[in-house]
């Protein structure tokens, strides 16, 4: 839209004396916010960003240095021969009054034989002034069904509310993967530990919620940056596990996944191991210690099942049959719902047998540590018809919170599945809407 205030003139026309990116600033972009891959099969490595070819016996432990182009390369075996990137960076500056943060979009195009090709875009401009609100300039978001793209004029842009849920709020909201070393930020942004490291949050919710939250700001000094993220939409998790996370800073513990974590911290209080103990907060090898508690409850749930075998058996069946009766009364509305594009079809899982199959067939925690008496939703994704990934989603943000694979690992298929959920969402949103006597709650 065309500026009307007064406000927005000034912005619009500060817009475009900004300095394009230089030389070095994209070269940094092409070298830090890209994946470096290399193809490998059994006779040869292809290196996609130079696009030439050398020999596996230069792979060392999945990483190789291309030859020819001296880049460093983590290995894939595929017999792909091309490959398409897309990320986001952002650049701060400090103007008069307004803190800017600059959006750009980076899209790499490779090929076997021919060396990588860019596509580098501004496409928002935040303009942040000193009470926090901000006024944004940049070209037109398309996110009509399966298209996400930029284009149009360079423009005011706005966030319209089309729905009573608030769908298009997020239209206009961008996490950057990295902004550039030379960025600029305010002072009074920097001693909350805003600086060109800021991830888990952008530069606007930063801002909101840093001044608010004395913990936000702890873990962003800490770059407890997943922590970070899971603080804005979940903030009781970190409330209620907070000793046992400071524990972790104490320590320097990093914690790569936070929502996982927060299953691990259920388990130990579970056993009623000691949650200040640095020995079981912060375990060598997390994936191993979360897995043997996962399998010990279940062995403890077995061995309770099999006490007083008939009696157990039922109250096992009353209980499973009164979780399953609440579990499909809540989520009444969205049994039978799926999704699909291509090879992967995303079903919602319509009772606790199916949840109980799902956890004993990707071998993780979904029906033992309970997901299905959660205000969530669960979909299995399959790909070519095997189960591939187990999907958990927000209802009241309608967002992905998690996507698991088998042993809780990441699949090929993540960002797929997060995408085809995500262009589906309005319709989760739909059902959440017309359904008023509705309540996820257990």
């Amino acid at each position: 839209m065309k500026p009307r205030t007064k406000l927005e003139i000034e912005v619009f026309r500060l817009s475009k004396r900004l300095p394009n990116l230089d030389r070095k600033q994209k070269e940094w972009a092409y070298d830090k916010c890209l994946d470096h891959k290399g193809f490998a099969t059994k006779s040869r490595v292809i290196c996609m960003d130079c696009g030439k070819t050398f020999s596996p016996d230069l792979v060392n432990r999945k990483r190789a240095v291309c030859p020819h182009c001296e880049t460093k390369l983590k290995i894939e075996n595929t017999r792909k021969r091309t490959d398409h990137q897309v990320n986001f960076f952002a650049q701060a500056h400090v103007y008069g009054e307004y803190q800017i943060v600059r959006n750009f979009e980076l899209i790499a195009n490779y090929r076997k034989g021919k060396k990588v090709s860019f596509i580098l875009t501004e496409i928002l401009q935040y303009w942040i002034r000193p009470d926090g609100k901000n006024t944004m300039v940049g070209l037109l978001h398309h996110t009509q069904g399966y298209c996400n793209s930029w284009g149009g004029d360079w423009a005011i842009r706005k966030n319209y509310s089309r729905s009573i849920y608030n769908w298009n709020v997020l239209k206009y909201k961008i996490y950057p993967f990295k902004y550039t070393p030379d960025s600029e930020f305010k002072s009074e942004y920097k001693k909350y530990g805003i600086d060109y490291n800021l991830d888990g949050l952008t530069l606007t919710d930063a801002i909101k919620i840093l001044p608010e939250n004395p913990r936000a700001e702890t873990l962003l000094k800490a770059k407890q940056y997943d922590l970070l993220f899971r603080c804005k939409d979940y903030p009781s998790d970190i409330s209620y596990n907070w000793p046992s996370i400071k524990i972790c800073l104490r320590n320097r513990y990093k914690i790569k996944d936070a929502s996982l974590y927060i299953d691990y911290l259920d388990l130990l209080r579970y056993f009623n191991k000691d949650l200040r103990n640095a020995k079981y907060v912060c375990p060598k090898n997390f994936k191993k210690a979360h897995d043997t508690l996962v399998k010990k409850k279940q062995k403890i749930q077995e061995r309770q099942r099999r006490m007083n075998q008939e009696e157990q058996k039922k109250k096992r069946i009353e209980r499973d049959r009164t979780a399953n009766i609440r579990y499909q009364k809540n989520k009444k509305p969205f049994i039978g719902l799926k999704f699909s594009k291509g090879k992967i079809q995303i079903s919602f899982l319509n009772n606790t047998n199916e949840i109980k199959e799902e956890g004993e067939i990707l071998h993780h925690c979904v029906y033992v540590n309970e997901y299905h008496d959660k205000n969530t939703l669960l979909f299995s994704a399959l790909v070519d018809g095997v189960k591939t990934a187990t999907v958990e989603v927000d209802t009241d943000l309608l967002q992905v919170v998690q996507v698991r694979g088998k042993y809780n690992n990441p699949t090929d298929y993540d960002d797929k599945i997060r995408k085809i959920l995500e262009d589906n969402m309005f319709k989760i949103g739909e059902i959440v809407n017309a359904s008023e006597k509705y309540n996820i709650a257990s």
